[in-house]
């Protein structure tokens, strides 16, 4: 560590370390949040939402805290084209495009998370958004910027753990309150933020606990799923208590500045059990480092270079009926530096990049089914773009390699290449098009690979394959913008062809925890079913739908509608369609604005899933009824107090997702209300 920053202060000379105004003019007031909230801080390019060929959406402000729920994926459900795979409460991973798991990268700050969530799916993301200043979601393949992991997709959660100096205000926070009914969960948070001179402050904590989650009927839905043990109206084993703390600094000057933050955070989640005598929690706990540098304009040819580091200490252990079952630890270390560049050539911008990721993973105790190892990986990218008055074209590609080397197997090798070209043109006034291309390979994950064995926070026996190839996918998409001042619409069409799709698939096989034997029947009634690794060609077709339309207008209140829908279809080649797929979804919101007050109520329809895959079950459709509002109760130049509220699953209907693993033991949520009060200042 000391090396390092022997490092930094070489690149960094002390007469460089001031705020840049453009960080101070995009973070400082109100009345800039507008404008930064289209910029897409995701993308290297600094594009702007209108300006992208990339399907993305942008959480922020208000519309964001409204949104905050317990999981990243249950934040992020109602967002076009994502769902959340929950397993129980206590994890909710967000699924774009039917893509989850090793597929989707979420990160904090630009940063991969460096925990253990993609490799089951009872594993929580470590990262948390109950600060973020906004989340981005970048649909479709994003390997090309952010690595294979990302080929279905990105969540970026941003946040303030390294400040920006804000000069006008010496002193910033918000202190802030929830409760919700259906689980009794409380949640206290407080942050705040300090400039003095050239540097800046930043402090953080949140606590939340619950109790077993309301559901509105039995657990267990015994057309679907053995076993004895069926609980009702409460899902046992979901109550769950996590704290969360950061701090951090940063020193600026006039080119750049240079900031590094700590996190802590503990998790106990409880997992939905399928019988009586057994029940698994998860007891994770996690030390996390960040870093990151800005250096504006070092020299004529070089707009700026960023570079963020990152290193994690994660652990969780298994516990089973309370007694201590698997550890799982992973201590890795990210690297990223972004070099933007001026115009050349036929180039407006561009952005060359460098990305390296190593770590160390184990899984300790005497059901450890993944082999120690070590995984290292480097890529180099660039994405360059044109504007001209024909439209704008932008340009990608990177190559990367993953080695990972585990104990008493032999070391794998993978080198994805990925690549892309976009255009968007403007075809009249409210009318943009844009279409874009682009191959994209994932190298195979440590789980994949190795792992073989009963799992029992998943109910499963898994059996990976060392033979797996990089998978590649092919994708194309097409939008349409159209906007005037009675009406806007955005439609997302895409189809992606991916060769040796990797998935986990029921082989209609079991495990007999009695026996120890696998066979093709559960002679003494507790087992697990077996699921293999296996590669097959896959084909993914799928569409996002948004209409808006403003109805009345009277002085400063507005009623707008909002009608929404989207779709994906995925199927293999020659076996039959892909499991834990979300179904069809539409509806519509209404929504009343006034300046002090926002009103919201949003009804959803979700088809039933009947193809669900080979050997697996289907789902019904149901309706879903939520209502919200957000009030400004008081205000002034330094400080404001918002109430807000929200009302979900009105109509109190069993909803099982066809996308969770648990659906057949584990509905969602019951009807329930939360409400809470913040304090800003």
């Amino acid at each position: 560590m000391s090396r390092f920053f022997l490092v930094i202060c070489f690149l960094f000379p002390h007469q460089h370390l001031l705020a840049s105004e453009q960080h101070q003019h995009l973070t400082g007031h109100n009345e800039h949040l507008e404008a930064l909230d289209k910029l897409i801080v995701s993308a290297p390019l600094n594009q702007s939402v209108a300006h992208t060929a990339l399907p993305v959406t942008v959480l922020a402000g208000d519309n964001l805290r409204q949104k905050m729920a317990g999981t990243i994926g249950e934040t992020l459900a109602n967002e076009p084209g994502i769902t959340s795979q929950s397993f129980g409460p206590g994890v909710g991973q967000p699924v774009i495009r039917g893509q989850s798991g090793s597929r989707i990268s979420v990160m904090q700050n630009g940063l991969g998370s460096l925990d253990v969530s993609a490799l089951s799916p009872d594993h929580a993301n470590s990262t948390d958004a109950f600060f973020a200043d906004r989340i981005e979601i970048l649909r479709g393949p994003s390997s090309l910027l952010y690595g294979s992991s990302a080929i279905g997709g990105v969540v970026n959660i941003i946040d303030n753990r390294i400040p920006i100096l804000t000069p006008d205000s010496i002193i910033t926070g918000a202190v802030e309150q929830r409760y919700n009914t259906v689980n009794e969960g409380k949640t206290t948070a407080l942050k705040v933020d300090a400039n003095h001179s050239f540097l800046a402050f930043h402090l953080d904590g949140v606590f939340s606990e619950s109790v077993a989650l309301q559901i509105p009927d039995y657990a267990v839905d015994l057309s679907q799923a053995g076993g004895t043990y069926n609980s009702q109206n409460r899902l046992a084993n979901t109550q769950m208590r996590k704290h969360v703390g950061s701090a951090g600094f940063s020193i600026n000057g006039e080119s750049g500045y240079i900031g590094f933050s700590i996190n802590h955070q503990t998790n106990n989640y409880g997992v939905p059990p399928e019988e009586t005598d057994e029940t698994v929690r998860i007891d994770s706990k996690q030390t996390r480092y960040d870093l990151k540098a800005e250096w504006s304009e070092p020299i004529k040819s070089i707009d700026n270079i960023l570079m963020r580091l990152a290193y994690n200490d994660y652990q969780h252990v298994e516990l089973e009926n309370n007694q201590p079952g698997t550890t799982y630890n992973h201590e890795g270390f990210e690297g990223r530096l972004e070099i933007a560049q001026s115009a050349w050539w036929l180039f407006d911008h561009g952005v060359l990049g460098l990305q390296t990721r190593n770590s160390e993973f184990s899984a300790l105790g005497d059901e450890a089914i993944v082999p120690k190892s070590s995984i290292d990986s480097i890529g180099i990218f660039t994405v360059q773009d044109l504007h001209s008055s024909y439209g704008i074209y932008e340009l990608g590609l990177r190559v990367e390699h993953q080695s990972i080397n585990p104990d008493n197997h032999a070391t794998t090798d993978h080198t994805p290449i990925s690549g892309s070209v976009s255009g968007l043109w403007e075809l009249t006034e409210p009318l943009s098009l844009s279409l874009s291309f682009s191959h994209s390979q994932r190298a195979p994950d440590i789980q994949e690979l190795f792992i073989n064995g009963s799992h029992p926070a998943t109910q499963s026996y898994d059996v990976g394959s060392q033979r797996l190839t990089e998978e590649t996918a092919r994708n194309i998409e097409l939008g349409f913008h159209y906007e005037t001042d009675g009406l806007k619409a955005d439609i997302n069409l895409y189809h992606n062809w991916i060769l040796d799709y990797v998935a986990r698939i029921h082989s209609n096989q079991y495990y007999d925890l009695v026996s120890e034997s696998i066979s093709q029947s559960c002679d003494s009634g507790s087992c697990h079913k077996v699921y293999n690794v296996e590669q097959h060609d896959a084909q993914f077709q799928g569409y996002e739908l948004q209409i808006m339309v403003p109805l009345v207008s009277i002085g400063a209140h507005h009623l707008d509608a909002e009608f929404f829908s989207d779709y994906v279809h995925g199927a293999f080649d020659n076996q039959g369609d892909i499991p834990r797929l979300p179904p069809l979804r539409y509806g519509f919101q209404l929504t009343w604005h006034h300046p002090d007050l926002m009103t919201h109520v949003r009804l959803t329809r979700a088809q039933s899933q009947q193809r669900s895959g080979n050997n697996e079950s289907p789902t019904e459709g149901y309706w879903q009824l939520n209502a919200g509002t957000h009030m400004t109760v008081v205000e002034d130049s330094h400080s404001r107090l918002v109430f807000y509220a929200n009302a979900r699953n009105i109509l109190d209907q069993t909803i099982r997702q066809s996308t969770s693993y648990l659906r057949n033991i584990a509905p969602q949520p019951g009807r329930g209300f939360d409400m809470g009060i913040r304090v800003e200042f």
